[in-house]
């Protein structure tokens, strides 16, 4: 099992089991990875048919642990039990030029707290320490509150829209 810690976080990286499991059943997810039931999954950007993308990625690359998927999960008091408070993904190994992205979605109840750059940060780390040379991440080229959490974390806007409204940030090894 491949855990990540931050300040206040746990990133779970998901095997093919819990991959599975996320695609299939909600409750059996939850219960697995022993968190709170939440009502409000998943958070956006996150779709159910991102869960069954990582269960197929993780069906063809059984070592590619981490490369798929990431329930982020905090500790709120020793008498709780712990929450998901959103989940992340790098999409797939780097290409051949080395580059990886990263996408990242929060409840709504967790967002503004910092979470979302304990998420990048973290995340962005393991990936160069694990062969990306950049770590790149998509915004609403309007979103304010993420091009600020991408800041914090070492991320420039590169100046390079995939598409109108979009920005490309990245952080580099």
């Amino acid at each position: 099992m491949l855990i990540l810690t931050a300040q206040r976080l746990a990133l779970l990286a998901l095997d093919r089991e819990l991959a599975a499991l996320q695609a299939s059943s909600r409750a059996a997810f939850f219960n697995a990875i022993a968190v709170m039931h939440e009502p409000l999954w998943p958070p956006a950007p996150f779709e159910h048919a991102s869960f069954a993308w990582a269960e197929e990625h993780l069906a063809h690359d059984p070592e590619g642990q981490g490369w798929y998927g990431w329930a982020l999960l905090a500790n709120e008091g020793e008498r709780a039990p712990p929450r998901l408070v959103g989940i992340a993904a790098l999409i797939g190994r780097p290409d051949e030029n080395g580059d990886v992205e990263l996408a990242f979605g929060l409840l709504p109840e967790f967002r503004g707290r910092g979470y979302g750059s304990e998420t990048v940060s973290t995340l962005a780390a393991w990936a160069l320490t694990n062969g990306a040379k950049r770590v790149i991440a998509h915004l609403d080229a309007e979103d304010s509150n993420a091009a600020a959490t991408l800041a914090k974390s070492g991320f420039s806007d590169i100046g390079e829209p995939p598409y109108p409204g979009v920005a490309r940030w990245a952080l580099s090894a």
